[in-house]
């Protein structure tokens, strides 16, 4: 079958090569994955994409693993051991946590789908960019509710959580969407002006750690490199607040203080949390009778699973990111995409609530356990 040389060509074939089996392009894949951006499209009080999201699990449920693939084992405890300390910690603390653990299900159900084949990584980085240029034209034209005056948000619904879907779905979406620099940068060229729309701090540090990695960092050993993604992390984590207001952002200090009362809110209700959290759906603070939720991921695992918890989602993104360091080294730019995603999320997760328990997360954790299910490239020291 000769090859399909177009991310957009959106017929149902697979190419026959098994070293080309990225190339596989699926409609509902495509389709699926473009919905994904559309923060704010709810149905029946549930949010869109996370019915798209439990379609895509269902449909792998019917397709075969590629060559047979299978979940790597510590993903699979890992996986298990976060979902049963949540309906453990649910129970415990007599919380509704059905809704909280369905929404962690389905991101588990992503990870084992890119885990084992079943996913078309070339149609869901195109389906990604589709989404994402798509909702970021039409935040620009003012579709889409916004009550973010000169921030882009539409159907991305806020500006830092829209910056998060770009800093970590857009990355995805450059680097899986296709193998050519040319159809790589056209894709860049928009997510990069949207992130830039968005107007988060966080994202665009995101932003420029991914780029940084992706340059640089691939090249570096896994222990060197897993040191360099902990190092830009740690830098987020603490920038001095006098460099957080300079110019353009010097207007966030309300929003700042704001955010301090929210974290200190956190803390104070992690303070009296048992071992296995407060249970699922409960990482929200009061301030003046006005609910908000964590604006801290790693404090918002830690209410809602504890310690444990926290200790699990993080071992499984690191898990994702070692796993391709051979490859992303040998000059394997998927590869280098899927850590640099990876990183995102453990940026974005110091700034907002929902980052390592939502959907980002896992469509970046089964990219890359997908990408390492491909053939490894020849080295190639120069990229």
């Amino acid at each position: 079958m000769a090859r399909i040389d177009s991310p957009w060509n959106l017929s149902d074939r697979t190419v026959d090569r098994a070293d080309e089996a990225a190339r596989e392009i699926r409609i509902t894949d495509f389709v699926l994955m473009a919905i994904l951006p559309l923060r704010s499209v709810e149905v029946s009080g549930f949010p869109l994409n996370e019915f798209a999201m439990a379609a895509l699990v269902g449909l792998c449920v019917l397709r075969p693993a590629r060559g047979g693939a299978r979940l790597p084992s510590a993903v699979v405890l890992l996986l298990g051991a976060v979902l049963v300390l949540l309906i453990y910690s649910g129970l415990a603390n007599h919380v509704d946590w059905t809704r909280r653990v369905g929404h962690v299900s389905i991101l588990a159900g992503l990870i084992w789908a890119g885990g084992t084949g079943r996913l078309s990584t070339r149609s869901v980085g195109a389906g990604l960019a589709a989404g994402l240029i798509a909702v970021i034209g039409l935040g620009v034209v003012g579709l889409g509710a916004s009550s973010y005056s000169g921030r882009l948000t539409g159907y991305l619904s806020d500006p830092n959580a829209g910056a998060y879907f770009l800093a970590v779905l857009g990355v995805l979406a450059v680097f899986f969407c296709d193998d050519r620099t040319k159809v790589r940068l056209a894709v860049a060229a928009p997510i990069v002006a949207g992130l830039l729309l968005c107007y988060s701090r966080t994202g665009l540090l995101a932003g420029a750690f991914a780029l940084v990695w992706v340059l640089l960092g691939r090249r570096l050993g896994p222990v060197s490199g897993a040191a360099l993604a902990a190092g830009m992390v740690w830098i987020v984590n603490n920038i001095p607040k006098s460099l957080t207001t300079l110019g353009p952002f010097s207007d966030r200090s309300g929003s700042d203080a704001l955010r301090d009362r929210i974290i200190a809110q956190e803390r104070v209700q992690l303070a009296d949390a048992p071992w296995f959290g407060h249970g699922p759906g409960t990482a929200r603070v009061n301030i003046r009778d006005l609910e908000f939720f964590f604006h801290n991921s790693y404090l918002a695992v830690r209410q809602e699973g504890g310690w444990g918890a926290l200790l699990l989602v993080l071992a499984l993104i690191a898990f994702a990111f070692l796993r391709l360091a051979k490859r992303s080294r040998a000059g394997d730019m998927a590869a280098a995409g899927a850590q640099a995603s990876l990183i995102g999320v453990a940026v974005m997760a110091i700034t907002l609530g929902e980052v390592l328990l939502d959907t980002p997360m896992a469509v970046a954790v089964a990219l890359a356990l997908g990408r390492a299910l491909h053939p490894e490239p020849e080295s190639t020291p120069d990229g």
